[in-house]
Protein backbone atom coordinates (compact mmCIF):
# COMPACT_ATOMS: atom_id res chain seq x y z
CA UNK A 1 0.00 0.00 0.00
CA UNK A 2 1.45 3.39 -1.02
CA UNK A 3 1.77 6.37 1.27
CA UNK A 4 -1.16 8.18 -0.36
CA UNK A 5 -3.41 5.16 0.18
CA UNK A 6 -2.31 4.86 3.80
CA UNK A 7 -2.99 8.52 4.46
CA UNK A 8 -6.41 8.23 2.81
CA UNK A 9 -7.25 5.18 4.95
CA UNK A 10 -6.10 6.96 8.11
CA UNK A 11 -8.27 9.98 7.28
CA UNK A 12 -11.28 7.73 6.63
CA UNK A 13 -10.79 6.03 10.01
CA UNK A 14 -10.40 9.41 11.71
CA UNK A 15 -13.65 10.59 10.13
CA UNK A 16 -15.42 7.39 11.25
CA UNK A 17 -14.11 7.79 14.80
CA UNK A 18 -15.26 11.42 14.82
CA UNK A 19 -18.75 10.30 13.69
CA UNK A 20 -18.91 7.66 16.42
CA UNK A 21 -17.89 10.36 18.89
CA UNK A 22 -20.77 12.52 17.65
CA UNK A 23 -23.20 9.64 18.21
CA UNK A 24 -21.86 8.99 21.70
CA UNK A 25 -22.08 12.70 22.49
CA UNK A 26 -25.67 12.78 21.28
CA UNK A 27 -26.68 9.83 23.46
CA UNK A 28 -24.94 11.39 26.45
CA UNK A 29 -26.72 14.71 25.86
CA UNK A 30 -30.07 12.86 25.60
CA UNK A 31 -29.55 11.11 28.93
CA UNK A 32 -28.40 14.30 30.65
CA UNK A 33 -31.26 16.36 29.20
CA UNK A 34 -33.84 13.76 30.21
CA UNK A 35 -32.52 13.72 33.75
CA UNK A 36 -32.58 17.52 33.97
CA UNK A 37 -36.12 17.74 32.56
CA UNK A 38 -37.37 15.19 35.08
CA UNK A 39 -35.72 16.98 37.98
CA UNK A 40 -36.60 20.56 37.00
CA UNK A 41 -40.08 20.24 35.49
CA UNK A 42 -41.37 17.01 37.04
CA UNK A 43 -42.83 15.83 33.74
CA UNK A 44 -43.79 12.28 32.89
CA UNK A 45 -41.16 9.83 31.65
CA UNK A 46 -42.59 9.92 28.09
CA UNK A 47 -42.59 13.72 27.86
CA UNK A 48 -39.10 13.94 29.30
CA UNK A 49 -37.85 11.40 26.74
CA UNK A 50 -39.49 13.27 23.85
CA UNK A 51 -38.01 16.64 24.85
CA UNK A 52 -34.63 15.04 25.44
CA UNK A 53 -34.64 13.42 21.98
CA UNK A 54 -35.48 16.73 20.30
CA UNK A 55 -32.63 18.49 22.08
CA UNK A 56 -30.27 15.57 21.39
CA UNK A 57 -31.16 15.76 17.68
CA UNK A 58 -30.20 19.44 17.64
CA UNK A 59 -26.92 18.57 19.37
CA UNK A 60 -26.22 15.81 16.83
CA UNK A 61 -26.86 18.00 13.79
CA UNK A 62 -24.80 20.80 15.35
CA UNK A 63 -21.85 18.43 15.78
CA UNK A 64 -22.18 17.24 12.18
CA UNK A 65 -22.38 20.86 10.96
CA UNK A 66 -19.31 21.77 13.02
CA UNK A 67 -17.40 18.81 11.61
CA UNK A 68 -18.27 19.72 8.01
CA UNK A 69 -17.38 23.34 8.61
CA UNK A 70 -13.95 22.36 9.94
CA UNK A 71 -13.46 20.04 6.99
CA UNK A 72 -14.34 22.77 4.49
CA UNK A 73 -12.06 25.26 6.21
CA UNK A 74 -9.22 22.73 6.15
CA UNK A 75 -9.80 22.07 2.44
CA UNK A 76 -9.73 25.79 1.67
CA UNK A 77 -6.55 26.27 3.70
CA UNK A 78 -4.89 23.28 2.04
CA UNK A 79 -5.90 24.46 -1.42
CA UNK A 80 -4.59 27.96 -0.74
CA UNK A 81 -1.32 26.58 0.64
CA UNK A 82 -0.90 24.21 -2.33
CA UNK A 83 -1.56 27.01 -4.78
CA UNK A 84 0.91 29.28 -3.00
CA UNK A 85 3.61 26.59 -2.94
CA UNK A 86 3.13 25.73 -6.60
CA UNK A 87 3.50 29.37 -7.62
CA UNK A 88 6.50 30.28 -5.45
CA UNK A 89 8.43 26.97 -5.42
CA UNK A 90 10.50 26.38 -8.56
CA UNK A 91 10.18 22.59 -8.63
CA UNK A 92 8.70 20.39 -11.40
CA UNK A 93 6.44 18.62 -8.89
CA UNK A 94 4.81 21.82 -7.69
CA UNK A 95 1.91 22.03 -10.16
CA UNK A 96 -1.11 24.22 -9.62
CA UNK A 97 -4.43 22.39 -9.85
CA UNK A 98 -6.49 25.46 -10.75
CA UNK A 99 -9.76 23.52 -10.95
CA UNK A 100 -9.44 22.20 -7.39
CA UNK A 101 -8.15 25.55 -6.10
CA UNK A 102 -11.12 27.53 -7.45
CA UNK A 103 -13.57 24.79 -6.40
CA UNK A 104 -12.58 24.93 -2.73
CA UNK A 105 -11.81 28.65 -2.47
CA UNK A 106 -14.22 31.18 -1.04
CA UNK A 107 -16.07 33.09 -3.75
CA UNK A 108 -16.75 36.67 -2.70
CA UNK A 109 -19.70 38.65 -4.11
CA UNK A 110 -17.13 41.41 -4.71
CA UNK A 111 -14.96 39.21 -6.90
CA UNK A 112 -16.49 40.21 -10.28
CA UNK A 113 -16.06 43.89 -9.37
CA UNK A 114 -12.42 43.34 -8.37
CA UNK A 115 -11.70 41.33 -11.54
CA UNK A 116 -13.12 44.20 -13.61
CA UNK A 117 -10.94 46.70 -11.72
CA UNK A 118 -7.84 44.55 -12.28
CA UNK A 119 -8.52 44.36 -16.02
CA UNK A 120 -9.02 48.14 -16.13
CA UNK A 121 -5.76 48.67 -14.21
CA UNK A 122 -3.91 46.38 -16.64
CA UNK A 123 -5.30 48.29 -19.63
CA UNK A 124 -4.30 51.61 -18.05
CA UNK A 125 -0.79 50.62 -16.92
CA UNK A 126 0.30 47.97 -19.43
CA UNK A 127 -2.02 48.17 -22.45
CA UNK A 128 0.48 46.33 -24.68
CA UNK A 129 1.61 43.76 -22.12
CA UNK A 130 -1.25 42.96 -19.76
CA UNK A 131 0.19 39.54 -18.94
CA UNK A 132 3.26 41.07 -17.26
CA UNK A 133 0.98 43.34 -15.21
CA UNK A 134 -1.09 40.37 -14.04
CA UNK A 135 2.05 38.37 -13.21
CA UNK A 136 3.59 41.23 -11.22
CA UNK A 137 0.33 41.88 -9.38
CA UNK A 138 -0.07 38.21 -8.42
CA UNK A 139 3.59 37.89 -7.38
CA UNK A 140 3.40 41.01 -5.21
CA UNK A 141 0.20 39.80 -3.59
CA UNK A 142 1.57 36.29 -2.96
CA UNK A 143 4.68 37.61 -1.23
CA UNK A 144 2.54 39.82 1.00
CA UNK A 145 0.18 36.91 1.76
CA UNK A 146 3.01 34.49 2.59
CA UNK A 147 4.82 36.89 4.92
CA UNK A 148 1.61 38.09 6.60
CA UNK A 149 0.59 34.49 7.28
CA UNK A 150 4.01 33.70 8.75
CA UNK A 151 4.02 36.89 10.81
CA UNK A 152 0.63 36.16 12.35
CA UNK A 153 1.56 32.59 13.32
CA UNK A 154 5.27 32.66 14.18
CA UNK A 155 6.43 32.46 17.80
CA UNK A 156 8.63 35.23 19.17
CA UNK A 157 11.28 32.63 20.02
CA UNK A 158 11.37 31.49 16.38
CA UNK A 159 11.76 35.08 15.23
CA UNK A 160 14.61 35.65 17.70
CA UNK A 161 16.29 32.47 16.51
CA UNK A 162 16.01 33.61 12.89
CA UNK A 163 17.53 36.98 13.75
CA UNK A 164 20.44 35.30 15.56
CA UNK A 165 21.10 32.93 12.65
CA UNK A 166 21.08 35.90 10.28
CA UNK A 167 23.49 37.84 12.50
CA UNK A 168 25.83 34.84 12.59
CA UNK A 169 26.55 34.92 8.84
CA UNK A 170 23.45 32.84 8.17
CA UNK A 171 24.57 29.70 10.06
CA UNK A 172 24.09 28.49 13.63
CA UNK A 173 24.51 25.11 15.37
CA UNK A 174 21.29 23.29 16.19
CA UNK A 175 22.06 23.39 19.93
CA UNK A 176 22.22 27.20 19.92
CA UNK A 177 18.96 27.39 17.96
CA UNK A 178 17.32 25.05 20.48
CA UNK A 179 18.35 27.40 23.29
CA UNK A 180 15.73 29.88 22.08
CA UNK A 181 13.05 27.19 22.30
CA UNK A 182 14.20 26.05 25.76
CA UNK A 183 14.19 29.60 27.14
CA UNK A 184 10.69 30.30 25.81
CA UNK A 185 9.43 26.94 27.15
CA UNK A 186 10.53 27.97 30.65
CA UNK A 187 8.89 31.42 30.41
CA UNK A 188 5.67 30.20 28.79
CA UNK A 189 5.14 26.57 29.92
CA UNK A 190 1.43 26.49 29.08
CA UNK A 191 1.97 27.47 25.45
CA UNK A 192 5.07 25.41 24.83
CA UNK A 193 3.75 22.26 26.51
CA UNK A 194 1.68 21.80 23.32
CA UNK A 195 4.62 22.30 20.95
CA UNK A 196 7.67 20.03 20.75
CA UNK A 197 11.05 21.29 19.62
CA UNK A 198 10.77 19.26 16.39
CA UNK A 199 7.41 20.92 15.62
CA UNK A 200 8.87 24.33 16.49
CA UNK A 201 11.77 23.76 14.11
CA UNK A 202 9.60 22.16 11.41
CA UNK A 203 7.44 25.28 11.28
CA UNK A 204 10.44 27.28 10.08
CA UNK A 205 11.54 24.53 7.68
CA UNK A 206 8.06 24.08 6.22
CA UNK A 207 7.81 27.83 5.62
CA UNK A 208 11.20 27.77 3.86
CA UNK A 209 12.80 30.05 6.43
CA UNK A 210 15.65 27.70 7.34
CA UNK A 211 17.50 24.62 6.13
CA UNK A 212 18.70 21.90 8.51
CA UNK A 213 21.93 20.34 7.26
CA UNK A 214 23.04 16.76 8.10
CA UNK A 215 25.82 18.32 10.19
CA UNK A 216 23.12 19.81 12.49
CA UNK A 217 23.90 23.29 11.27
CA UNK A 218 20.89 25.53 10.71
CA UNK A 219 21.08 27.90 7.75
CA UNK A 220 18.72 30.77 7.01
CA UNK A 221 17.26 30.74 3.51
CA UNK A 222 16.85 33.54 1.00
CA UNK A 223 13.17 33.62 1.92
CA UNK A 224 14.09 33.74 5.62
CA UNK A 225 16.31 36.77 5.05
CA UNK A 226 13.66 38.40 2.89
CA UNK A 227 11.01 37.79 5.57
CA UNK A 228 13.18 39.51 8.21
CA UNK A 229 13.36 42.59 6.00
Amino acid sequence: MGWSARIKTALEWARLIWFVGDVVGTIASWKLTKRLVLQLFHLSEDWASTIAWVIAAFVFFFLIWLQERKKKTAEQTQAMQSATNSLVTPTPSANLDATEFFRTSYYSPRQPEIETNVRAAATQNKPNDKESFYAKLVATGLVAYIYDRIWYTIYRSQLLALLEINRNSGLLPLAKVKAFYDEAAIKFPNDYSKVTFDEWLSYMKNNTLIIKHPSDMIEITVQGKDFLK
